[in-house]
């Protein structure tokens, strides 16, 4: 069988652009929805194991939730049933999002007891977790800086109830 030179270059050319080819879309996003699971919800596990909670799991209903709130780009609680946390920045990994929340455990005093992202995270009676991160365009979140992530996580059932808080909050 005698193969040219033209038919050749012509195979490598369209293998080539079948390798170079980007995934669709959905892959892509397929791919962030399990990056935001598997970070988000490590950071939290590792976070609640040092304050006596036991691991949460990923619910995608929650996931879902969340990201519906998310893509609005409205830095506002949802108002739903699910407990919930917000944060947004531009120019932060998630780590520093997180951080956010569990900074606030220096100002968590058990004699006095106040609903907070920290006591939402460490919570022990929540047992789902769902989290979103949207890239909201300058001037829905902030302005003048660009893209910023806006992060919510929903967590089921909802923490910060008050009067419970000695039984689901250690420090």
């Amino acid at each position: 069988m005698l193969i040219n030179l033209t038919t050749i270059v012509a195979l490598l050319a369209s293998a080539s652009a079948v390798i170079a080819a980007p995934a669709p879309a959905h892959e892509d996003s397929d791919i962030a929805a399990r990056d935001t699971q598997s970070t988000w919800l490590t950071m939290h596990n590792n976070y609640r194991a040092q304050h006596g909670a036991k691991a949460l799991t990923w619910n995608s209903t929650l996931a879902s939730y969340a990201q519906t709130h998310a893509n609005k780009c409205v830095f506002k609680h949802s108002g739903g049933k699910y407990g919930e946390n917000l944060a947004a920045g531009v120019g932060y990994d998630d780590a520093a999002l997180f951080k956010q929340w569990t900074d606030e455990s220096s100002s968590y005093s058990s004699s006095n007891p106040t609903a907070s992202h920290f006591t939402q995270v460490v919570w022990k009676s929540s047992t789902q977790l769902g989290c979103y991160k949207a890239s909201c365009a300058d001037g829905t979140i902030f302005t003048g800086y660009g893209k910023s992530d806006y992060v919510v996580c929903e967590y089921s059932p909802a923490g910060n109830v008050i009067g419970q808080f000695a039984a689901n909050v250690q420090k």
